[in-house]
């Protein structure tokens, strides 16, 4: 028999931990992220969120972004950089996001898929 709490942490769910470039309006800084996300068949796209640690503290102290803002994220080795918009600032001070374009990671192929284009 399995145990539930098992099923909270997926390995093999995509998704990204590491440093990053997180450009903010014109500045770009490195930051530690957490990224995941998962394939919503509802959406029938991909959808992923993260958390920018030390985010506001890395731009420096006249530049906290607020919720709304669009932040760029460019993980290494990554095919491209990917947008995403600032959704909350957490009690720690980490800046959650919401993606809004393809994620900053590789995505399951097809056939890890099923055959449906996790886009």
């Amino acid at each position: 028999m399995s145990d539930p709490a098992d099923d909270l942490h997926d390995e093999d769910d995509p998704g990204y931990r590491g440093p990053a470039e997180v450009t903010v309006g014109n500045r770009t800084v490195a930051v530690d992220v957490e990224i995941s996300g998962r394939f919503d068949p509802l959406l029938g796209r991909h959808v992923w969120r993260g958390r920018l640690r030390r985010l506001a503290e890395t731009l420096g102290a006249d530049a906290s972004p607020a919720p709304g803002t669009t932040v760029t994220i460019t993980v290494p080795d990554a095919p491209e950089a990917a947008t995403a918009r600032i959704s909350e600032v957490d009690l720690w001070g980490s800046h959650m996001v919401d993606g809004v374009s393809r994620p900053p990671y590789p995505l399951p192929t097809e056939s890890e898929t099923d055959g449906v284009d996790p886009v």
